[in-house]
């Protein structure tokens, strides 16, 4: 009759953690991981249609604190960067679940710096 008891009384705390909400946070940096990302969208979004976005912080800080469980496609997006996306998972009992994100920059919009060889760095006559 106690474990009867015992059990009837832990079933509130059980469903309380069963609605508890996923946590989701982290930081998107450049590709080198040495500046921080600025206004960066990040989105999670699931196939039946949920959809959530924040923006990063001065510190490149986003945070979602109330995902419901499941998994998403994490998706950032910042101004002069290459699209990040990959899946990601949430749930109350993985707790609070932290990302560093590095954004590349797009092929198309990579710059090459040549310096100018001088005549004597070169060893060549005529330049």
């Amino acid at each position: 009759m106690k474990t009867i008891l015992l059990m009837l009384a832990a079933l509130p705390l059980l469903a309380a953690g069963a609605s508890d909400p996923g946590r989701l946070s982290g930081r998107v940096y450049d590709v080198q991981g040495t500046k921080h990302v600025v206004n960066a969208i990040v989105t999670v979004t699931t196939p039946k249609g949920f959809v959530a976005s924040v923006t990063t912080d001065k510190d490149g800080q986003f945070s979602f604190n109330q995902l419901p469980e499941g998994s998403y496609d994490f998706r950032v997006t910042a101004k002069g960067f290459a699209i990040y996306e990959r899946q990601v998972s949430v749930a109350p009992e993985i707790g609070l679940r932290t990302l560093d994100i590095r954004l590349r920059v797009p092929a198309d919009r990579q710059t090459i710096s040549v310096l100018e060889l001088r005549k004597s760095d070169s060893g060549v006559s005529g330049f």
